[in-house]
């Protein structure tokens, strides 16, 4: 058990960096279609909750993957750099696609 156990889930999503220096997100979803588990390879069926794994590339764009909680938990937390949570409104469609038609150094940077 880790320190991200049970997350995501409808407050809370997680971000972090791929090993190539990709963003990562982590993202709780309900399954509105069948879908396959990367992790597993297994049916996630609809209405099952589950995780959408987003991929922001450093050079732009998006690529996007649905995994069981639990294969999320095993596999993928221990292989994302920095992982920490974020707010899941920070982790909304529009606003990671967004990210990935900019590539990372032309991103803005927040003001203080």
């Amino acid at each position: 058990m880790n320190s991200f156990s049970g997350l995501p889930n409808r407050r809370q999503s997680l971000t972090g960096h791929t090993e190539d220096g990709d963003e990562i997100w982590i993202i709780r979803s309900i399954s509105q279609k069948f879908y396959r588990c990367q992790g597993c390879y297994d049916s996630i069926e609809v209405g099952d909750e589950h995780v959408v794994v987003q991929y922001i590339g450093r050079i732009g764009g998006t690529e996007h993957s649905h995994w069981h909680r639990r294969c999320a938990e095993e596999i993928l937390f221990n292989q994302t750099r920095g992982l920490r949570t974020v707010q899941a409104n920070e982790s909304s469609r529009d606003k990671l696609q967004a990210r990935g038609r900019r590539p990372s150094g032309k991103r803005r940077r927040p003001r203080n």
